[in-house]
């Protein structure tokens, strides 16, 4: 999951009955987005989200404007191959079509996502099923999480004929659309001093649940981090332990402190995590690892080689080795019936 789908369920969850939620289906070719991205439309004109680069959106709006009562759901194709103005690529040459489907939010589909939206909160993986008919339009939405709880008509789909690994995938009478959620990843940032704060900043932004700990409270304030999803203060082996940091949770160290930051390696190295980084230069690292082996999952100095200077390119650099590893885990998960 994205991290702009995130943010769609948020404001979904937020929002009156009576939206529209678009999600591509299907992708032919080259495209801005890929399948399962979802856009979020208000009857108020609120957006959240992102389909393409623009032509999409407005269309969508605009069939919003005339969507006869009694149709709770539409598929439409847009083809964006051609390169002419007056096409749906406007003259971007992009090589590919995408298939959107509109579904109308009444009070059973907001509920439903707020189920989905409290399970994602506990750190639940979330498999969907939504069922088409043969025009492609929607005739069932159907939620699984890994604990085993389900919401929506199961008895009246075959799960052991969806391939996992296939998003859309024909059936008798219609076809079935796969589509993942996954909880926001936690990045855990050691150290509240200046240069931590767009590293908090993009990290939000790109779709982490950020933690931001210290053990200085003048530091490790609401003032200086504002989006961040929590904040803490205490001792760095302790805090760890508390917020029960494990083998998914992503690290970014960065106290600028030595023996702190020291005492925080040599606990890691005991552990697993998805990823964690040190700040700092990699002779300073060399240091702090005293001539201990180094897993894979330990970034030392932290972020891409990207020659950053000061500290927004250096929270770039950090950020997107963070999207690099995010996005190349693959997910072992699937349905069962």
């Amino acid at each position: 999951m994205s991290s702009d789908e995130y943010s769609v369920l948020e404001t979904i969850v937020a929002s009156e009955p009576g939206g529209y939620l678009a999600t591509i289906i299907d992708v032919t070719g080259s495209a801005y987005r890929k399948e399962g991205t979802m856009m979020y439309f208000s009857e108020n004109n609120q957006e959240r989200g992102l389909l393409s680069g623009g032509c999409v959106e407005q269309d969508i709006v605009a069939r919003m404007e005339i969507w006869e009562t009694g149709i709770s759901s539409a598929s439409v194709h847009y083809d964006m191959r051609s390169e002419d103005d007056l096409s749906w690529g406007q003259g971007v040459g992009c090589d590919g079509s995408i298939t959107v489907l509109m579904e109308e939010l009444d009070d059973k589909a907001l509920n439903t996502i707020k189920i989905v939206k409290k399970w994602l909160d506990k750190g639940l993986t979330v498999e969907h099923i939504k069922v088409l008919k043969e025009d492609l339009s929607s005739q069932a939405s159907l939620f699984k999480n890994e604990t085993g709880e389900r919401i929506g008509n199961w008895e009246t789909v075959n799960l052991a004929a969806i391939p996992e690994k296939k998003l859309m995938q024909k059936s008798d009478g219609g076809y079935y659309f796969r589509q993942t959620f996954r909880a926001q990843p936690r990045l855990i940032i050691y150290g509240a001093g200046p240069d931590a704060r767009p590293v908090a900043d993009i990290a939000k932004k790109a779709g982490f649940h950020v933690i931001v700990a210290d053990w200085r409270p003048a530091l490790c304030m609401k003032e200086h981090f504002p989006d961040a999803d929590m904040l803490v203060i205490g001792n760095p082996v302790e805090l760890l332990e508390d917020i029960k940091a494990g083998c998914t949770d992503y690290i970014v160290i960065m106290t600028h402190h030595f023996q702190k930051d020291k005492e925080l390696v040599n606990y890691l190295l005991e552990r697993e995590y998805a990823f964690a980084g040190i700040l700092g230069s990699k002779k300073r690292a060399d240091r702090l690892l005293d001539q201990k082996t180094k897993p894979v999952w330990l970034h030392a100095p932290v972020g891409l080689p990207i020659n950053a200077e000061g500290p927004e390119q250096i929270a770039i650099s950090i950020a997107a080795q963070l999207i690099t590893v995010k996005n190349s885990i693959v997910c072992t998960s699937g349905l069962k019936g």
